[in-house]
């Protein structure tokens, strides 16, 4: 402790990874990225998004801002220097090399300054502790409140700070920015030590130098250690509603060993342990619109008056895109942000004190507790990393056998000439691979029993002498890539649905028999594009919890298919009750109805998520009753962005999409609040307030552009100024005249009929006890990452 604070050393944090050989590092990642940028479609420009992201297995938002760290050319690829160097600063640079790095991943628009409001989205990706299952609404919202203390800390009463800024803040008044960020990253690193250690004996040469460590600035204080060439940071905050730093910090007795040491000697976990949640987490890339150098106006106005070109084929990025996906592809989350899944991290508390009367005995006692707690910690962490050996066969293009002994060890394998294992041959990584048995078969007269790994884009198949080995080599190979099978768990029962890439199935778990909703999406009929939204939809489905978003139960992956297993809705479409009842509604019931809907918008925008395709057919009833709860769904078209972040993507359904979509210029959440706007018209009236009869794109995108929305008498006689009111709010041209979602929520319509913000804890009390009643989310496909 210092000044009456209490620091951490970063050489001791970053000695936890067990990482000490520079060079064996850089031959492994060299491995890797041979391994993985054969599977893009351009081999030469390097490893692609999909890739990466099935690679780093972290929330797709965190995931996507790490790649545009590393992606210096901003050509949308990690070629063999970004990917590589990346990595090493990452996980063995120093204090310098690493808080560059994150600050590079805060930067959303890469101005050289990071701001509170882009920093507060990214945060809220990082896991939550606790000890349930199901990461509750409330719990949520007391981590944003505690994420803008954080901010408050960091910040002060600046908008935006620079990089020596954020570090002179590390070292003397804040940390938690950096240091969760950094130990989520090191908890959630896609190898282990274990992964390393093969490339030991490789005659196989790395031909990366490794890059010179920067010159770290002076220690803040010569009295913690009595060394003055270790960089030291504050401790982050003890209380914290977030997991990362706590569970890493703890892991490795950082409280007491590296805080107040009693010994130069440091636990060092050669094999640290992760931390389960969000696996399988992909993000798709963010268009970004940068903010100079840019042809295209930010002011809608201007862009309004000189469009003479933007309106002449509409249909070009809107149609077929999602006019006809079915009105029960329905969405969300609530699942798992992160839970710590017995990894036995109690590791005794226990210190010695240095105050006069503590003996020599005593310390020794102390210290040797502490090592045999330490021994079963790396033993339990060793028995989480699959490793098998045993020798397979592959056929060459000649038909003759080549002998292997092949080593499976965690997502790797690795090729021996031997099982002396002295000469390594290569290896793969089984990031978004599968496994399955793959019959036997008859190879000069002797039978060979085959397995299948199926990498992106091709297969390989190996061969043994025996079914058992054969067996016990995709067991292994399924733990390591952590399978689970679809059928294991769940039935599948009617057809309710269809969407652009497969049905929607009524399903019911096995267990539980509780019934589901099964979206079911054939990979085949995909591109990369449709892959990273559909990998986007289910992370932002997994991170949602809320009583006016529709839950996720359950995902899988197989070679074929992806399923998504949403919570059963039988209360149809919005769209269908709106036609059951003739879009005849008091404006009370249409004020609940949007009042929840804006309940729901509000607690998407927070998050950074962006729903760009908010219409009737994707909002759900829970039942048929008159008073049914509503839920969002369909993230199919969704992105994550910063506040400050604008894309120009061609997204939407044209009738209820924004007119800053139609004319290109850059935009972000204000677009869902032009389709509520939509929304509440459709309702009271039947109409939509930009149409032609003869459904003339090119007419109706114009008039979404130019024409002011109209209040015929015939269809608004007997409405309230109060709801005619709001709607011309949310349909202002001009997004930064239209009006926010807290004003929304605020709106004089809503306080006409008592509606305020505990309708949504009065919602999510509902939510609560039908879920207790109706669902059990302990169930073992709730625990793992699945794969069909």
């Amino acid at each position: 402790m210092i000044d009456g604070k209490d620091y951490v050393e970063f050489d001791s944090l970053q000695k936890m990874l067990g990482l000490n050989d520079m060079t064996l590092f850089l031959s492994y990642l060299k491995e890797v990225y041979k391994d993985l940028s054969e599977r893009s479609e351009d081999k030469k420009k390097g490893i692609n998004k999909i890739t990466f992201f099935d690679y780093i297995k972290i929330p797709i938002f965190i995931a996507e801002k790490l790649f545009s760290a590393l992606d210096k050319d901003e050509d949308n690829f990690l070629n063999s220097h970004e990917f590589i160097e990346g990595l090493q600063d990452l996980y063995m640079g120093d204090f310098e090399s690493t808080l560059e790095l994150i600050f590079k991943i805060l930067d959303f628009d890469k101005d050289g300054k990071i701001t509170k409001e882009d920093t507060k989205v990214l945060l809220s990706y990082l896991p939550l502790k606790t000890d349930n299952t199901q990461i509750e609404y409330k719990f949520q919202m007391q981590s944003l409140n505690e994420i803008d203390e954080i901010l408050e800390k960091t910040f002060g009463k600046k908008h935006h700070i620079k990089q020596d800024e954020f570090e002179k803040i590390i070292e003397s008044r804040q940390s938690d920015v950096y240091l969760q960020i950094l130990c989520f990253l090191y908890q959630k690193k896609p190898f282990n030590s274990q992964n390393v250690r093969p490339l030991k004996d490789s005659k196989k040469k790395v031909t990366f130098s490794p890059k010179a460590k920067k010159k770290s600035s002076p220690n803040l204080s010569s009295g913690f250690s009595g060394e003055h060439t270790k960089k030291k940071m504050v401790t982050p905050s003890k209380k914290s509603t977030l997991s990362p730093a706590e569970a890493f910090l703890a892991a490795a007795e950082i409280k007491e060993e590296f805080l107040n040491p009693i010994s130069k000697t440091s636990f060092i976990d050669n094999n640290t342990p992760f931390l389960s949640g969000m696996k399988g987490m992909i993000r798709m890339n963010n268009q970004i619109v940068p903010n100079s150098n840019n042809n295209i106006s930010n002011n809608f106005d201007d862009v309004v008056k000189n469009s003479q070109f933007v309106l002449n084929s509409p249909s070009r990025f809107l149609k077929g895109r999602n006019q006809n996906k079915s009105e029960l592809d329905d969405f969300d989350m609530a699942s798992n942000l992160i839970q710590m899944e017995n990894l036995n991290l109690d590791i005794d508390s226990d210190s010695s004190s240095d105050e006069e009367g503590d003996n020599k005995k005593k310390k020794k006692e102390v210290q040797e507790k502490k090592k045999k707690k330490e021994e079963e910690l790396k033993q339990n962490t060793e028995k989480e990393t699959t490793s098998y050996e045993n020798w397979v066969y592959k056929i060459s293009s000649s038909n003759k056998l080549i002998k292997y002994f092949l080593v499976v060890i965690g997502k790797d394998i690795y090729y021996y000439k031997s099982e002396k294992k002295n000469e390594l041959l290569g290896m793969h990584n089984l990031s978004g691979c599968y496994i399955k048995a793959n019959g036997d078969k008859m190879i000069n007269g002797n039978k060979l029993y085959c397995f299948q790994i199926v990498f992106p884009g091709k297969h390989r198949n190996y061969y043994t002498s025996t079914k058992q080995i054969a067996e016990e080599f995709v067991l292994n190979l399924k733990k390591g890539i952590g399978y689970l099978n679809f059928f294991d768990f769940y039935e599948m029962l009617d057809d309710i649905g269809e969407g652009k890439f497969g049905l929607v199935k009524l399903g019911i778990h096995k267990s539980t028999q509780q019934r589901v909703a099964i979206k079911i999406i054939k990979k085949s009929q995909m591109k990369d594009n449709d892959a990273e939204l559909v990998k986007s939809e289910i992370d932002i489905m997994k991170l949602c919890h809320h009583p006016n978003v529709v839950r996720l139960l359950d995902h899988f992956e197989n070679a074929e298919y992806i399923f998504i297993v949403m919570e059963y809705l039988s209360g149809g479409s919005l769209k269908d009750y709106f036609i059951l009842k003739k879009y005849n509604f008091n404006e009370k019931r249409a004020a609940e109805i949007m009042f929840q809907l804006g309940l729901g918008l509000q607690y998407l925008h927070q998050y950074g998520v962006v729903h760009r395709d908010l219409k009737p057919d994707n909002i759900m009833m829970t039942e048929t009753e008159n008073m049914s709860q509503i839920k969002i769904m369909d993230f199919g078209l969704s992105k994550i962005m910063g506040p400050e972040e604008h894309v120009v993507d061609g997204f939407g359904t044209l009738s209820f999409v924004a007119p800053e979509v139609l004319v290109r210029t850059p935009y972000n959440k204000e677009v869902d609040i032009w389709s509520l706007g939509i929304i509440l018209y459709y309702m009271l009236t039947g109409l939509l307030p930009f149409d032609d009869d003869s459904d003339n794109e090119e007419i109706i995108a114009k008039m979404i552009v130019f024409n002011e929305c109209k209040f015929p008498k015939n269809a608004w006689e007997g409405r309230s100024d109060e709801v005619i009111d709001l709607i011309k709010r949310c349909l202002e041209k001009s997004p930064e005249k239209r009006i926010n979602i807290e004003s929304y929520l605020k709106h004089k319509w809503f306080k006409k009929f008592n509606l305020g913000k505990e309708e949504v804890l009065k919602i999510d009390e509902i939510d609560e006890m039908k879920r207790e009643k109706e669902l059990n989310l302990n169930s073992p496909s709730n625990k793992h990452v699945k794969f069909g």
